[in-house]
């Protein structure tokens, strides 16, 4: 069994490394996307009457998604994991009083 500081410790780890893995498979993703993307607008440039660098502009909305994603999933996690730790304490506080 574990105690009180054991748990909290071990939640607050649990929520931060999946917080970080799911940043890391939105970069993945992102990567191997944007890579068949920029490879078929420079095949079609090369190849057809196309002139258009159009795959700058999925590149630049999921980009500022992506950055989105680091700025408050991955570089804010630990508050947001404090944050999920006091909000389950008040609950057991106000589950204590009823009781």
């Amino acid at each position: 069994m574990l105690t009180d500081e054991e748990y909290r410790r071990a939640e607050f780890g649990y929520t931060l490394a999946e917080s970080r893995r799911g940043f890391k498979i939105h970069a993945l993703v992102f990567a191997v996307v944007m890579t068949g993307l920029i490879l078929l607008n420079s095949l079609l440039i090369a190849f057809t009457t196309a002139t258009f660098p159009w795959v700058v502009f999925p590149f630049v909305g999921w980009g500022i998604g992506l950055t989105c994603h680091y700025l408050f999933g991955y570089r804010r996690a630990p508050d947001v994991a404090r944050g999920r730790q006091r909000e389950v304490e008040r609950f057991v506080e106000r589950e204590k009083e009823l009781v």
